[in-house]
């Protein structure tokens, strides 16, 4: 009877073992998906989250607690919202503040100490003049904001780390973006990785500021995107291509937050000894271990000099950087070589186009008030008379989930490959896209002058689906065209001129 009774047992054993093997076996083997969260109007500019994992609900976990975590972080380092804790911080002489907060003033001054007053949160005021003088068209006093910019450099500044108090001395106005933004990244990207262990790779990208870890969803390294600093769009084609496993990347430099003064354009970052704009058009990318670093070495390099930023950089442990200079040179740093896995190739060297010109669409997202709003899906696309594809400007969704949402553009193209990853690119505004067109179709192939079809659709989850049809008469002659907001689509316009670039 007992020997029959472990016979049995051991049978069983054996059986379950089998299955078990089966089963961790099927698990081992799951493919692992690209999951993609983009949104519009979030810290000022546009999320989106790539994580690699097998399981939608362990994606879906992980975009939430990026969102919840970026927004318990913004409630702290909003300035433009009078009841943060900055904004109450700029408000009183004394402030007993949070961890967060008083970790970045912390980081802010060291990083103002290393760069010797390069890097400065104090300027707020200054940033307040400059908001101001964008309003009223007239430009600040450059006198008074040389004064005001060595008074600010001068004082001293108390923080007391057991207690968590700041005493702000009247000059300084914390203007902490420099820093916070990338502080923002790092915190919500760790919250999105606990919130989703199993994931292979992950990327987080908020206005062009990325971090990252592992690989992406083609089973190497994430390819990050480098424009030329020039081309301002949100389709040019990266210069060059890094290859990176974890870290991150940040780029600054002259870009749509710029304050437009008087038909001028003046740099939002501020030459800290003069409380000018630097008015140097080059710009700075840097990889770092965080993104907060990353953030205030892409900062501080556009008020240096080239070498200068070199040099820094040489001294510098897991840190590489590429400046592009004022005479479009490129400077790099000794490291950065190795990280670079492709360059462009130049453009095409045939046009049937009038020498210089190209087609610019600016494309607005429109924020709608609703209840369960989620950001609609778009694609814009050029067609010839025939109705035939030429050329793909742009997709905005959740990876290939909504491409079939837009199914117009669906019949015509089914999937766009992806180039690289992600751009890293100084920030935009939230909810605007500039794109262009060349003159070449998907191929690379220059397309003669005619008559075309700027094609527009978005859908949108829990709301309706809108198309519009554009005419391009593209000539020798300057075209422009504007079209109204309407339904799921926001504003459009189009111009066919020489480049701005």
């Amino acid at each position: 009877m007992n020997r029959m009774t472990y016979f049995s047992i051991s049978n069983r054993a054996k059986t379950l073992f089998f299955l078990c093997f089966i089963f961790v076996g099927l698990v081992g083997d799951a493919v692992a998906e690209d999951y993609t969260f983009h949104k519009d109007h979030v810290l000022g500019t546009s999320f989106d989250l790539r994580v690699v994992v097998s399981s939608k609900a362990s994606a879906v976990a992980a975009e939430v607690a990026a969102l919840e975590e970026i927004d318990r972080l913004n409630a702290i380092f909003n300035l433009y919202d009078p009841e943060s804790e900055i904004s109450r911080l700029n408000r009183t002489e004394s402030l007993v503040v949070s961890g967060d907060l008083l970790k970045v003033i912390q980081k802010c001054e060291e990083w103002r100490g290393v760069t010797r007053n390069v890097f400065s949160a104090r300027i707020g005021s200054i940033l307040q003049a400059w908001h101001k003088a964008r309003e009223s068209g007239d430009l600040p006093d450059r006198p008074s904001l040389r004064v005001q910019a060595d008074e600010i450099r001068k004082v001293s500044v108390f923080i007391d780390s057991e207690t968590n108090t700041i005493e702000r001395p009247s000059a300084v106005v914390w203007a902490t973006d420099g820093i916070a933004k990338g502080y923002i990244i790092d915190k919500a990207f760790e919250a999105a990785q606990l919130a989703s262990p199993d994931a292979s790779g992950m990327l987080l990208d908020i206005g062009g500021d990325i971090r990252l870890i592992g690989q992406s969803s083609q089973g190497g390294p994430w390819t990050i995107g480098v424009p030329e600093p020039q081309m301002q769009v949100d389709n040019a084609a990266p210069a060059l291509t890094v290859a990176l496993s974890q870290g991150s990347i940040a780029t600054s430099g002259h870009s749509a937050r710029s304050f437009e003064i008087g038909g001028k354009s003046y740099s939002h970052i501020i030459d800290t000894k003069s409380g000018w704009p630097i008015e140097a058009s080059h710009s700075a990318t840097v990889l770092a271990p965080d993104a907060a670093t990353a953030d205030a070495l892409a900062t501080a390099f556009i008020a240096m000099s080239a070498t200068a930023s070199i040099g820094f950089v040489e001294n510098l442990t897991d840190v590489e950087c590429l400046i592009y200079g004022y005479d479009g040179r490129q400077y790099s740093s000794s490291g950065w070589r190795g990280r670079v896995v492709a360059s462009s190739v130049g453009a095409v060297s045939e046009s049937f186009w009038p020498e210089g010109y190209e087609l610019s669409v600016e494309y607005e997202v429109p924020k709608v008030k609703v209840s369960k709003y989620r950001a609609p899906y778009f694609a814009i696309w050029v067609t010839d008379a025939d109705r035939k594809l030429v050329k793909t400007l742009a997709m905005l969704g959740d990876s290939l989930r909504w491409t079939e949402e837009n199914y117009v553009w669906w019949r015509y193209a089914r999937k766009e490959p992806l180039l690289v990853d992600a751009i890293s690119q100084p920030s935009r505004e939230p909810g605007r896209y500039r794109l262009v067109w060349d003159g070449t179709d998907d191929f690379g192939q220059p397309v003669p002058q005619d008559a075309y079809v700027l094609n527009v659709e978005a859908s949108r989850e829990h709301g309706g689906h809108t198309m519009a049809k554009i005419g391009l008469p593209l000539y020798a002659k300057k075209y422009r065209s504007r079209r109204k907001s309407e339904g799921e689509l926001g504003s459009v316009r189009i111009e066919y001129a020489k480049s701005k670039q």
